[in-house]
């Protein structure tokens, strides 16, 4: 395990339950997301760290369980994003110790930051929607549709059921594409280090975290769209002008996919205003940058960087929620191997 690196700082630590979506606003803001899909915890699900602690946002009604429609309050919520000054939630709606997922579980969430307010509800409901998949994360495209698109990162529960789905957001109307596709789903064979150990792919028998799709991220002009998958070496990407349109069909898409090349992902990934494209490697501790002349550096290298999870890039510097999600119980026999603190940290990027 390497050293702490002095570049890697602190961002919050929390003691009861781990963050994994993570946004920091232009004036400085955290918010976070605290799914119950490892552990169904009763605490808020999305919170904004104020004077370090955890606080229930927008408020305590939506953030906690409640015996309210599941359609009015935040599940599971695991993908976040930030488009001007609305939070996006991506709510999977499934929970530890709860089979499938229950109607009004699955859903997009804007929430209005200055006002507290949910301003827009899209439900993702079957068929769109099987209690086989994972919704992971999202990202909002301003350039494409009458207000908006979402693409969304499907990376399946416990099963292969992996695809990214196109969201409009004026109609909400929903697209599913490249279902268990290679360019979203596993490697045959996939093998990597998490924590010093070997660990391979396994829909069986799963000792890691592991899944199809996961981190997705937008260029700084929102032209294209990338993503990458925890178990396969190689990423894609595709312009957003054609993924947006519901007009052509998957298999003008499938042709429009472009390989990328490979990297090490352990989950979300992230993009600064110059394009530098910037991944969690959990098999080195690591967190990783390609440039725009295609090569590759380290970031930082810090023992603490077990499980680099949500991503988020903001003037200067990275913020990275640190996932224990390896030591979850559903991978150890039911066993909970994680310790609290659950950190975020942040990490000053080099020009």
């Amino acid at each position: 395990m390497p050293p702490a690196d002095p570049k890697v700082q602190v961002a919050a630590s929390l003691q009861k339950d781990e963050a994994s979506g993570v946004v920091v606003t232009a004036d400085g803001r955290m918010f976070l997301t605290l799914p119950r899909v490892g552990v169904n915890h009763t605490d808020p699900a999305l919170v904004e760290i104020v004077n370090g602690e955890p606080v229930a946002f927008p408020d305590t009604a939506h953030a906690v369980p409640s015996n309210r429609p599941l359609d009015q309050w935040l599940v599971s919520p695991l993908g976040l994003t930030l488009a001007g000054n609305t939070l996006w939630v991506l709510d999977e709606g499934k929970r530890a110790g709860i089979d499938g997922i229950p109607a009004g579980a699955a859903k997009l969430v804007a929430i209005d930051i200055a006002s507290r307010q949910v301003t827009r509800t899209i439900g993702i409901d079957p068929p769109a929607l099987r209690d086989t998949q994972q919704l992971n994360d999202l990202r909002v495209d301003p350039s494409h549709g009458p207000q908006g698109t979402i693409y969304i990162s499907n990376n399946g529960f416990n099963k292969p059921d992996n695809s990214l789905i196109v969201v409009d957001i004026a109609s909400g109307r929903l697209r599913e594409l490249f279902h268990n596709q290679p360019q979203v789903s596993p490697a045959p064979g996939f093998m990597t280090w998490v924590e010093g150990q070997p660990h391979a792919y396994s829909a069986e028998q799963p000792s890691m975290p592991q899944g199809g799709v996961n981190g997705i991220e937008l260029s700084p002009d929102h032209q294209t769209l990338y993503w990458t998958t925890p178990t396969n070496p190689n990423y894609y990407s595709l312009p957003t002008r054609l993924l947006s349109d519901f007009s052509l069909s998957e298999a003008q898409l499938q042709q429009a996919i472009h390989f990328e090349g490979q990297t090490s992902s352990s989950g979300g990934i992230t993009v600064d205003e110059q394009g530098r494209l910037y991944v969690g490697d959990a098999s080195h501790y690591a967190i990783l940058r390609k440039d725009g002349a295609e090569q590759w550096s380290t970031v930082a290298q810090d023992g603490r960087l077990i499980w680099p999870d949500g991503l988020y890039y903001r003037s200067g510097y990275l913020y990275v929620s640190i996932g224990q999600w390896q030591r979850a119980p559903g991978l150890h026999g039911g066993k909970d191997l994680r310790t609290p603190p659950y950190e975020v940290l942040k990490i000053k990027v080099q020009p």
